[in-house]
């Protein structure tokens, strides 16, 4: 029943960003009603609406229906970088957190 995973997956996602509807509904140019509506009703919502939710959170439509919550909520971007850093090895990865750590420590 994709109503109700939609309306679980908004009320998750509030959950680990730490954000409630109001702030969603805002970020995501919705009122708070629609959000609420959503959640408790369990209708069906149009992809543009749910694009708008996605948009809310921060991540993708493809984020928002993963079922592998390997990196759910990162950007492609973030993603990509993740990915790469799992195949480096570990003195590979020392020495890039080292290199990260002294671009931090120059600001």
């Amino acid at each position: 029943m994709i109503e109700y995973f939609v309306a679980e997956r908004i009320k998750e996602l509030c959950l680990k960003k730490n954000m409630s509807q109001y702030e969603l509904a805002k970020r995501a140019g919705m009122t708070q009603s629609s959000i609420s509506t959503l959640i408790n009703e369990g209708n069906v919502p149009r992809i543009t609406t749910l694009e708008k939710v996605c948009e809310g959170f921060g991540i993708t439509l493809a984020q928002f229906f993963t079922m592998d919550d390997k990196y759910p909520d990162l950007s492609e971007e973030q993603i990509k970088v993740l990915n790469t850093w799992e195949k480096l090895s570990v003195k590979e990865k020392a020495a890039i957190e080292k290199i990260v750590s002294s671009i931090i420590d120059m600001r």
